[in-house]
């Protein structure tokens, strides 16, 4: 057999190279006292739109979430609200001006399209996304899974405490659905469910989602045993259906839990291809 010559081989390997996947860049963590977060560069150059990760109640930065991100290419900003160094040891009066702050540091990135922000967020994170959305224009494009409709309670690590509102806005607490069951409560799901039948705020703790100018794409299990997301979600897009400026689609799957089994982070699961779609905002 004839030895290979350099610069076939070299062609051959240049070939095997370019074929192989793009590995997502390595997290950067960000030297600022405004707000703490990890930055995904985005292995996808071509790829501007940039991403704002927010986890939920279990607090710190949302790296699993933002990972999945980052494996589709996009640039991503994963963003810590408490549970961290600097940060409230409890989702409790978070005020929505900390994450204009990492707004406006990602509008600072010459790397991005600060005119393409979109805020992903699960569970609480997702509240927040929308909430965001809602009283931020600049933000135009929400992934939320296991949404809420409206601002609950905040989240105490004792629970025999009466937490006050989970977010703040000009130093103010926003108004918020209180844990307020009127039976035995036998499950969170049954919390909050029975929180919500029992309201008394007159609507003032909607989230006001007919006020988003853009897409919002929401994922629901039909399993949820932390709160009712899949009815939340129908009366978020039913809200904002008067608000010819935005669009609302709702994808419920009955036979997934809430954060849906984690099926849309399985690249051979058909939901990942959804979740990408909706990244895309398609």
């Amino acid at each position: 057999m004839k030895p290979l010559n350099l610069a076939r081989a070299a062609m051959l390997l240049a070939i095997l190279v370019t074929c192989q996947p793009l590995a997502a860049p390595k997290p950067v963590s960000i030297d600022t006292q405004e707000f703490v977060a990890n930055y995904y560069p985005g292995s996808d150059t071509a790829v501007k739109q940039v991403v704002m990760v927010l986890g939920g109640s279990e607090g710190g930065l949302p790296v699993k979430l933002a990972q999945a991100v980052a494996d589709q290419g996009y640039p991503a900003l994963a963003l810590a609200y408490f549970k961290k160094e600097g940060l409230p040891e409890e989702l409790e009066n978070i005020p929505l001006e900390y994450f204009t702050k990492a707004k406006s540091w990602l509008m600072h990135n010459e790397q991005v399209n600060a005119d393409q922000i979109v805020l992903l967020g699960w569970s609480k994170g997702a509240e927040l996304a929308l909430l965001l959305a809602s009283t931020d224009s600049d933000f135009r494009h929400v992934v939320a899974i296991a949404p809420s409709s409206v601002v609950w309670a905040g989240i105490l690590n004792d629970w025999q405490k009466v937490p006050g509102s989970s977010w703040t806005q000009g130093s103010k607490p926003l108004a918020h659905v209180p844990f307020n069951p009127n039976a035995p409560v036998t499950s969170l799901l049954d919390l909050y469910t029975q929180s919500l039948d029992n309201r008394a705020d007159n609507g003032q703790a909607d989230i006001p989602v007919e006020n988003i100018k853009g897409k919002v794409f929401l994922y629901s299990g039909g399993q949820d045993k932390i709160w009712p997301s899949s009815r939340m979600a129908s009366a978020i897009c039913e809200k904002m259906q008067s608000n010819e400026t935005s669009s609302c689609n709702h994808y419920d799957h009955k036979e997934l839990d809430h954060l849906l089994d984690y099926k849309f982070l399985d690249p051979s699961h058909p939901l990942n291809k959804s979740f990408a779609q909706s990244l895309k905002g398609l």
